[in-house]
């Protein structure tokens, strides 16, 4: 009998847990007639803006917490400044090599031997912390970058 309840209990106590999707799209801006469009991306050019965006879902039953999302900015892409948001509640961070992460005024480049404030143009990776994504809820985080 013990044996029995113990396989109930963990079937149904993982039937409860979160369950967290996440789906990723690219948007690229392009002018149509006189109005600025959000299009899919398909050919982009230098000079074009394109936004990704990642959705999560959770589908489970409990609330999700401490939910990671990073994203490396592609090669040949400038990052455009203060363009990274989230739909709901979430702490943002930066890279300027793919491992460390940190806010923008901490972030330090070398130029020409002396130390400054890394540019958006620097950034290499951004990380967004959603503290929590409630059961049944979405939320998306993106951001936008320049192709050279």
């Amino acid at each position: 009998m013990k044996k029995s309840f113990l396989v109930v209990f963990f079937a149904v106590s993982s039937l409860l847990m979160a369950d967290v999707s996440i789906s990723s799209a690219s948007f690229q801006e392009k002018k149509i007639g006189k109005e600025i469009k959000w299009v899919k991306t398909t050919r982009v050019v230098p000079g074009t803006k394109v936004r990704y965006i990642n959705t999560l879902n959770n589908s489970g039953l409990e609330n999700a917490t401490n939910l990671v999302i990073t994203n490396a900015i592609p090669k040949n892409m400038s990052f455009v400044d203060s363009s990274a948001v989230c739909s709901t509640k979430c702490d943002i961070s930066y890279s300027l090599d793919n491992k460390v992460f940190d806010i923008p005024a901490n972030l330090m480049v070398t130029e020409n031997g002396k130390k400054r404030v890394a540019n958006a143009s620097d950034y290499k990776a951004i990380k967004w912390n959603i503290k929590s994504l409630g059961n049944k809820q979405k939320d998306t985080v993106q951001y936008e970058a320049i192709l050279k």
